[in-house]
């Protein structure tokens, strides 16, 4: 019997979880059927977020597909692209004190700021190192957990 796990109806999404659906990967279904579909919640991300989405999705599947994708997620409504200095100032601190790269830790100080979990698509090496080292002060959420458990 798989166990039952639902996604908090807010979360602060790393450009990982975006891209996964993008590039038709697994977890994509996923993204597209709890994230990126009607629901009674909000997603949230930094622009830093969508200049690495883009930047990816360029690298992969060019600028032109690269600049619709973007344009069709910002027009969906499925996301709010958040920035302030209070943003900044928070993503700059984990920065100081950790080893995860800059956007993660604007995805983790969007989440800390909107009192929300940070959601990333698979746990990367820097951030598993790091949750190893000393909890951080923010939940996380790792859609590759949600693959094999029916989702709510």
């Amino acid at each position: 019997m798989k166990r039952k796990l639902t996604l908090p109806k807010k979360l602060s999404i790393d450009s990982g979880v975006i891209l996964a659906y993008y590039l038709g990967e697994d977890l994509g279904k996923l993204v597209k059927s709890s994230l990126l579909a009607p629901r009674s919640g909000s997603n949230y991300c930094s622009r830093q977020t969508i200049s690495e989405l883009f930047y990816m999705l360029c690298r992969r599947k060019g600028d032109e597909f690269a600049s619709e994708a973007i344009d069709t997620l910002l027009k969906s409504g499925y996301l709010s692209v958040i920035s302030s200095d209070e943003i900044d100032i928070q993503a700059g601190r984990y920065k100081c004190a950790r080893t995860i790269s800059l956007v993660d830790c604007y995805v983790l100080a969007v989440a800390k700021i909107q009192n929300i979990p940070a959601v990333f698509a698979k746990r990367e090496e820097d951030v598993k190192k790091e949750i190893e080292r000393k909890p951080l002060d923010v939940k996380l959420l790792f859609l590759e957990d949600y693959l094999s458990a029916r989702i709510a």
